[in-house]
């Protein structure tokens, strides 16, 4: 597989699986499921692809900024049936979580671009305090934060399980640690 076609899976994925949090389903949860149903096809109809496609998932759900230690169980089962391991092929330096302190500088270094403008409708500092409020009193739901002037948007979802950022335009995904 091509590495373009491989990241165009990837990420057809990671907007698969994120569509769930609309519905308030757990992405995290969801995506984990879903390696443990491609691994179960594999068991039943001994098809490689099912394997390979569930490691897709696995990229997929830690290129989204979740703990690999979470899915471990079905992760290592489907790295085992593929004759290799999760330091070959998601090493630490590449895959670990970035956690976003949840701080004013911190929060904005997630924005790209946010020049001043009449058309904004909030200024830059006040995304960032919106963004801080919302993750520290857990106020469940999904934010959306458009940049007029550039027309970057970008997503916060609080949910009972998960919380996250996700920058559209970029497909970058951050997680928070207080």
């Amino acid at each position: 597989m091509q590495e373009i076609e491989r990241n165009s899976y990837i990420e057809a994925i990671k907007m698969a699986a994120g569509s769930v949090q609309y519905k308030n389903l757990s992405v995290k949860t969801t995506m984990i499921k879903a390696a443990e149903q491609l691994y179960w096809y594999y068991e039943k109809l001994k098809d490689m692809r099912y394997l390979e496609t569930a490691m897709l998932h696995m990229q997929a759900y830690l290129e989204m900024g979740f703990a690999y230690d979470e899915g471990a169980e079905v992760f290592e089962r489907i790295l085992e049936g593929l004759g290799t391991t999760r330091e070959i092929q998601f090493p630490d330096k590449f895959y670990a979580s970035k956690k976003i302190k949840l701080n004013k500088s911190r929060v904005r270094s997630m924005l790209r671009r946010w020049p001043a403008s009449s058309r904004q409708g909030m200024k830059i500092g006040e995304v960032v305090e919106d963004i801080i409020t919302k993750v520290r009193t857990k106020e469940t739901g999904i934010f959306g934060y458009e940049c007029a002037a550039t027309g970057d948007f970008y997503e916060l979802v609080v949910g009972e399980e998960e919380t996250f950022f996700h920058d559209i335009r970029s497909g970058i995904f951050y997680t928070f640690e207080d």
